[in-house]
């Protein structure tokens, strides 16, 4: 399963972060829980959203936190608790769980979020399970002498298309989606595939990370 399928399927706040720590997916439990919208958060650094605090009251989100720079050395993160501001303006404790799905290229990555107040932690662990099953990307070879990270070939998205992304990007489920627009399933798979292609990636959470970087959307 797609991982942005998981974010947007589970009925727990989950949001993704891309290589800079910007915002990617932000779905809709998410925004009952901390009380703001997808609009509102996508493309910005996750500490400025967060705003983070330890078990202690000491401020945990910042600008190369540590989980980001664990996340590019590889390393496994522990679930562990901590503060953050809840949609009714106070404080909420909650279990943070992150997972690490590597990107075409070694140099980029998402890092998936998911809190979950404390009682309901052990549903949380079934949930990295199931993105950990997902076999990652392979890493593609870069020619002598070429960027590490090279421009991808950008073919124009039809105004349709862009609409499915976005709605993808707020963490909205293919069937929601259709029923949204009126359409069949099946087409909003064929918007998806077709959004894959001419994005060439391999998957929608590339996608939106891909169309934000771009602001395609």
């Amino acid at each position: 399963m797609d991982p942005l399928d998981i974010i947007a399927s589970t009925a727990d706040a989950a949001f993704a972060t891309d290589e800079e720590a910007r915002i990617v997916i932000w779905n809709r439990a998410a925004e009952r829980l901390l009380g703001k919208r997808a609009s509102q958060v996508l493309g910005k650094p996750c500490y400025e959203v967060l705003r983070g605090r330890d078990v202690f009251g000491n401020r945990y989100c910042c600008e190369g936190c540590a989980l980001s720079n664990m996340a590019a050395r590889h390393e496994a993160v522990r679930s562990f608790e901590f503060d953050v501001g809840s949609a009714s303006g106070g404080m909420l404790r909650v279990v943070l769980s992150v997972v690490m799905v590597p990107g075409p290229r070694s140099s980029q990555r998402t890092i998936i979020h998911l809190l979950k107040p404390l009682e309901r932690e052990k549903e949380a662990n079934e949930l990295i399970r199931r993105i950990l099953t997902r076999p990652p990307a392979p890493d593609l070879p870069v020619p002598a002498g070429a960027s590490p990270t090279p421009t991808r070939p950008m073919v124009p998205l039809s105004a349709r298309e862009i609409e499915v992304l976005r709605m993808l990007s707020d963490g909205t489920s293919t069937q929601d989606i259709a029923d949204s627009l009126f359409i069949s399933h099946a087409t909003v798979r064929n918007h998806i595939q077709n959004i894959l292609r001419k994005l060439d990636v391999h998957s929608k959470l590339e996608a939106v990370s891909m169309a934000l970087r771009t602001r395609l959307i």
